[in-house]
């Protein structure tokens, strides 16, 4: 643990908190393959606050971002809008 910034890993930076985000992926918690179109079409189209992405669900966990649909963990991407 880096003491100076009380983390775990130094190389994890959390995303910031202000500001505009879109889904840009959704994935399997492995990465291995895209989630069902039902489940990506949640976050298509439109840009979420970190507190709007939470109030859908969505748990936001340091530079890693998970939503529970369907009984399955799944990955999301966000990148900043522009």
């Amino acid at each position: 643990m880096d003491a100076r910034r009380g983390c775990l890993c130094p190389m994890i930076k959390p995303m910031p908190a202000l500001g505009a985000y879109r889904v840009t992926e959704v994935r399997s918690a492995d990465g291995a393959s895209p989630a069902p179109q039902d489940i990506s079409e949640r976050f298509e189209g439109r840009d979420f606050t970190l507190h709007e992405l939470e109030q859908r669900g969505v748990r936001i966990a340091g530079a890693h971002v998970w939503y529970l649909s369907s009984g399955q963990d799944w990955q999301l991407k966000l990148e900043p809008a522009v």
